[in-house]
């Protein structure tokens, strides 16, 4: 066997595992959040800046304290939605980055069990 064509068996090996490998984890690991679900997080966030705007509004303090903490909201705010997106990323790199190594190791298992085989 020559190299290309090894190469050539590895890549499709890869490829070939990887979809399946793909296939599982996305029925096993992926769920689907449902619509109530939905509406509750989107009604809560309403529900969380609706109090956080009228605490702002409604404490006894000078304007620009009123401006500091309004600002330090949406910092905070932002600051949170940040973190998520990044957290998830993360998981997401690490979940494809097992797939693959999955992948490799059937194709090392597979590779393993003709050889057994054929000996």
């Amino acid at each position: 066997m020559t190299s290309r064509s090894a190469g050539r068996m590895f890549d499709t090996a890869i490829r070939t595992n990887a979809t399946r490998v793909t296939g599982e984890y996305a029925m096993s690991s992926t769920t689907k959040n449902t619509g109530a679900w939905l509406t509750f997080t989107y009604i809560f966030f309403g529900f969380a800046v609706g109090m956080m705007v009228l605490g702002i509004w409604a404490i006894p303090a000078d304007l620009w304290i009123k401006g500091y903490l309004s600002m330090a909201t949406v910092s905070m705010l932002g600051a949170a939605f940040t973190l998520a997106k990044t957290v998830r990323d993360e998981q997401e790199a690490k979940r494809f980055s097992n797939r693959i190594e999955d992948a490799k190791a059937e194709r090392l298992l597979m590779e393993v069990g003709r050889a057994a085989s054929g000996a």
